[in-house]
Formats: C-alpha cells, structure tokens, sequence
C-alpha cells in the first residue's frame, strides 16, 4: 500500500511539473510583419535569430549580407543542428511559433521570412543596391517567383503543386535522418512533449532508430517521390525562365526573388538532389545561376560562414549512402 501511494505521488508530482512546464513553453501562431506592440530585450538594432540549417534562415541572412545593414546574430538550434531550442522558454519569448528566423529591430519582433526581407529593404540604408525592381509588372512577376519558392509555416500536398519551397520538406528527410544520427535521442524529448505538431518529433524519434531505412518504407518514400516529382516540374520552370531572360529571374536585375531561390537550390545541392534533376532533365541554365548565386560576396558571409558541422557531416554521409545503397537509391528516385 506504501508504494502504491509513493508511486501515486511520484506520478501525481511528474505530470504537475510537466503541466508547469507546459504553460512555460506555451506556442501559438503570430502574423508576419512588424509588431510594434512587442517589446524585446535588444543591444543591436538589427538581431536576427536564424538556424544555419534553416531554408527560410539563410534568405534572410542573405538579404542582410546584400544590403549591408549591420546585424547581430543569434544561432538558434533546431533538433537536426543539435537540440529543441525553439522550444526553449527564452525563445517562446522572441517568437511564440517557436519558429526561426525573427528579426527584432529596436526591440520589436518581425516574424515570417518573407516580411522580413521586404522589412530589410524598407529599412535599407543610402546607396545599398536596389531589390526589387521599380516598374509595377517587374515588381508583380518578383513577386510570384518569390511566392514559387517559399516555404509556408503550415503547408499541404497542395502546396507542394504550388511552390518549389513546399516541396523542401519532403525532400529534406533524407538528410534529417541522417542528421539525426549525431544527435542524442534524449534531445528529442521535450519535442514529443512540448512540441505542438508531433509528427515532427515522433519522425525524428523513428529516423534516430531506424536510421535512412526510414525513407525505404512506403509513407515517407511516398511523401518523397511527390515532393521530387513536384520539384521537378518546378525546376523545369525555373530553367525556361533563366534561358529566356539571364542572367537572374528579372533579367539584368538581382532581386528578392533570387535571393528565396538561393535557397531552394542550395538545399538541392547539400541533399544531392540538384545533381539528380540534371541528370534526367538537363538544367544548364539552373546550374550556371546556381553558381552565380555562390560567387556573390553575401553568399560566403550568410550561407559558408555560418554552416554546421552536423549538416556538413550528414550531407557527406548522405551522398556517401545514395552512392554505395541500391536500396536506397531506388527508394528515392524510382
């Protein structure tokens, strides 16, 4: 009777905690843009909290390198870089979606990636190149390629038939399997318990214990063939309208809508897949922007000094599998 009693407490005592630290990680979605109703700790104007990982992240981190605007910046992890920071308490403060990035100027948060480079270039200074083009129909046309490779906070299969940044996700498995590998299944705890969409945690529990025979089982090797035979067409796309305007999507004019396809390619290239699109559809056109995309100075100071040894790791291991599993390769690109 004494231990039932004692095992009662313990038990009573456990799910009390886990209630107090639930209230503490409390999340909810927030709208894009300014919230000048929020004020946050600062010593910069400009802080932004990014991933080095993050799709919506390195944009972000991009523009700023484009402008020159000065900026502090907070490496936040994700679970695939290390741990659940963005379900920290400290970080539900900066941004309640438990999202990244946040850009915070003068101490108010401005959430959605998106809101964010058109917020960095209201706020440019004298003399920093000009992103978006200054003729209406140039203007509107930047604007659906930039819509073409975005990444929704919360996105469907219908999505994916949309924009080449939905079909990210699906893409991404692969490496975050391998990713996860690095990383302690102890770290993925708090997410099955604090983390508002469990299906996130619970792949990466399945993928810490399987490993990449996770992606040869008929749900996620589903999810992955749709995003790749989505991202093709995509590509496709893309290509017609580089061969057709070069040596950027507007034409002479580097804009916001190369800086969110910077992106998506550079995360086709780290997950091998870039190199698989070529092969069963040329993509000329693609590869020689991708490399002007990397020769420009802001690549190197947003996206080749601020990667992660773990992303760097899993991408090597990632390509080192596709080439030696047969299995895995024709769970991938059957």
């Amino acid at each position: 009777m004494q231990l039932v009693i004692l095992l009662v407490a313990v038990g009573g005592a456990l799910v009390a905690l886990w209630g107090l630290e639930k209230r503490r990680r409390k999340t909810y979605a927030v709208t894009g843009g300014l919230h000048p109703e929020v004020s946050l700790p600062h010593q910069a104007e400009f802080e932004l909290y990014s991933n080095a990982f993050s799709h919506c992240s390195r944009k972000t981190r991009v523009v700023f390198a484009e402008l020159g605007i000065p900026v502090r910046h907070h490496p936040i992890d994700l679970i695939e870089t290390g741990w659940y920071q963005t379900i920290s308490p400290a970080y539900l403060r900066i941004n309640p979606a438990g999202l990244v990035p946040t850009l915070v100027h003068k101490g108010h948060p401005v959430y959605e990636s998106d809101d964010i480079m058109a917020y960095a270039v209201a706020c440019a200074p004298a003399g920093a190149p000009q992103l978006t083009p200054s003729a209406p129909a140039q203007s509107a046309e930047m604007e659906r390629w930039i819509a073409r490779a975005t990444l929704p906070s919360e996105f469907t299969g219908e999505d994916a038939k949309r924009s080449a940044g939905a079909c990210v996700p699906g893409l991404t498995l692969p490496i975050f399997t391998t990713a996860i590998r690095y990383i302690s299944p102890i770290r993925i705890l708090p997410g099955l318990l604090f983390h508002r969409q469990k299906s996130r945690p619970v792949f990466f529990l399945l993928a810490r214990l399987q490993g990449l025979r996770l992606c040869q089982t008929p749900r996620i090797r589903g999810m992955i063939r749709f995003s790749r035979d989505q991202m093709k067409r995509h590509l496709q796309e893309l290509e017609a309208q580089l061969a057709a305007n070069g040596p950027w999507l507007m034409g002479e004019q580097y804009t916001l809508a190369d800086v969110s396809w910077s992106a998506v390619l550079l995360r086709l290239d780290e997950t091998g897949w870039l190199a698989w699109f070529d092969s069963v559809a040329p993509l000329p056109a693609t590869l020689a922007y991708y490399d002007r995309l990397r020769g420009r100075p802001s690549w190197q100071t947003a996206i080749s000094d601020m990667t992660h040894p773990v992303i760097e790791r899993a991408s090597r291991d990632l390509k080192q599998a596709i080439a030696t599993d047969a299995r895995l390769r024709e769970a991938l690109y059957a």
